[in-house]
């Protein structure tokens, strides 16, 4: 297998891919379109195919570089509509961008009709009267190739620092380095024609490795780009739903003992992001309702005896506030909400979102596996029981 079939074939599985979300916004439609051209384009070199057009239209008439061109200055334009979308949603001169891409591939017809081509192929010099429409034609389509990749070039690497995951990152870095090489595409053509135009002298072998090898660079580059900002989407449900499951215990016990808190809207199992973000949100109100029912005092011996029985240092804050919920939770069963007293902090107040998830899976596993727990909870019910004895005790020695 040749590598324009290997190229063409990774593609339009790419495109394929991207093809379902054409309807979802104009960056997604410009992205799809940007690959189904990219596609169609190299489709036009496997050697298959370009024998197969040159059959039904005939060799002369040269239609497979003419549609391979056209496409592809119509795949620059949506790359460049896509990269606009993302980094500058205000907009950029689109009118001007489209009397560009209008004038372009008018141009480009007017002057490939034109032209006497040379039997080395269309991306030859011509020859007698018609030789300056090859260099319209050839000047035309590098220009606009050359100034849309530039323009990509400057935004997709502009707009790396304001990616906020590292893939969405590495994915504007390869759109970036693959709109780069498009745009040294351009200048060596631009170079090879000024060569053959002042000495006469033409290149085609090393020509046609320069094309191939950075068009081909180019394009590979741009499909990883595009690759790698929905795998950044994948890690983020993934992670969402490893940290849902690791939340989901604490969950359960905390809305069982308080389960007003629980929103009444249902949300499909799918929505993953969703679901994460409501179990948080119901830990949370679930935790502001325990606390009525303990002191500040039991927030503080749960320290205490953290400490005591050894637990790491960077574990004692969850493990204090998992031992205060599982006394509230206990309390919330047999007790009236406490009145007239201090209530335990909560150890999730001012985080950002990440130190917030982070915080709550540490109560979590606390909750649900660490063996301290259990032996304070004990320790407090029997301190309570004495508490509560008392009076009585003393009652009955008076008489």
């Amino acid at each position: 297998m040749n590598a324009p079939t290997i190229v063409a074939g990774a593609l339009w599985l790419v495109a394929l891919w991207r093809l379902p979300s054409i309807r979802h916004s104009r960056k997604q439609r410009s992205l799809a379109l940007t690959l189904v051209c990219l596609a169609a384009a190299m489709t036009f070199e496997v050697p298959d195919v370009k024998a197969a057009v040159n059959g039904a239209a005939g060799a002369d008439v040269r239609l497979p570089p003419l549609l391979k061109h056209l496409l592809g200055v119509t795949s620059a334009a949506y790359l460049l509509d896509f990269v606009i979308a993302v980094v500058r949603p205000q907009g950029l001169a689109r009118r001007t961008r489209l009397a560009a891409i209008g004038v372009t591939l008018s141009l480009m017809l007017a002057f490939y009709a034109l032209a006497n081509w040379m039997p080395g192929g269309p991306v030859r010099l011509g020859e007698d009267k018609g030789a300056i429409f090859p260099v319209l034609y050839m000047a035309v389509f590098t220009l606009y190739i050359g100034v849309a990749m530039i323009v990509a070039t400057w935004l997709f690497l502009g707009g790396i620092r304001h990616s906020r995951t590292l893939l969405g990152k590495a994915g504007l870095g390869f759109l970036g380095l693959g709109t780069l090489l498009g745009s040294l595409y351009a200048l060596q053509r631009v170079a090879f024609v000024a060569i053959h135009l002042s000495t006469g002298a033409g290149h085609p072998e090393l020509e046609d490795l320069l094309s191939t090898t950075l068009k081909q660079a180019a394009i590979l580059s741009i499909a990883l780009g595009v690759c790698l900002p929905p795998l950044s989407v994948a890690v983020d449900y993934v992670r969402s739903w490893n940290t849902l499951r690791r939340l989901q215990p604490l969950w359960g016990h905390l809305t069982e003992a308080v389960p007003y808190v629980v929103l009444s809207a249902s949300i499909p199992q799918r929505r993953v992001p969703f679901r994460l973000e409501r179990c948080v949100i119901e830990i949370e109100d679930a935790c502001l309702a325990l606390r009525e029912y303990v002191s500040v005092d039991v927030h503080e011996r749960a320290r205490f005896f953290a400490e005591r029985k050894a637990v790491k240092e960077a574990e004692v804050d969850a493990v204090a506030e998992a031992c205060w919920l599982h006394v509230a939770v206990r309390a919330s069963r047999s007790s009236r909400q406490l009145k007239g007293v201090e209530h335990p902090p909560l150890g999730v107040t001012g985080r950002d979102r990440t130190s917030e998830l982070a915080w709550l899976c540490a109560v979590s596993l606390a909750y649900t596996s660490s063996p301290v727990i259990a032996e304070f909870s004990r320790q407090e019910q029997a301190l309570a029981s004495l508490s509560a004895g008392g009076p009585e005790r003393s009652s009955s020695h008076g008489k």
